[in-house]
């Protein structure tokens, strides 16, 4: 019976959705810079005011485009990825992001 009871607590905890971090950030404008690694959309998170990270939006829909006015304050849930070749203090990966008006 236990081994019933540990599994299905396993199966309901995996498919609870955690509460993210929300922090608020500033969308500085796309990286218009020729060099390898650089490119995606340079990112100034409030938690990190000294750091400017790079995001490429992959296949997300935010409604964030070319169109956009820049800069642009938002909220974002963000996660710092490990890379070798960027042009700026990192690599995030933006889980949820909402335009703050």
């Amino acid at each position: 019976m236990k081994p019933i009871i540990g599994i299905c607590l396993v199966f309901i905890l995996g498919c609870c959705k955690s509460e993210g971090h929300w922090v608020s950030a500033t969308l500085e404008g796309y990286d218009l810079r020729e060099c390898a690694c650089c490119g995606g959309c340079l990112v100034k998170p409030n938690d990190a005011p000294d750091k400017v990270f790079q995001w490429y939006q992959k296949g997300e829909t935010f409604d964030i485009t070319s169109l956009d006015t820049f800069p642009m304050k938002v909220m974002i849930n963000y996660d710092v990825i490990q890379q070798s070749c960027i042009a700026s203090d990192g690599e995030i990966e933006i889980n949820e992001l909402v335009k703050i008006k």
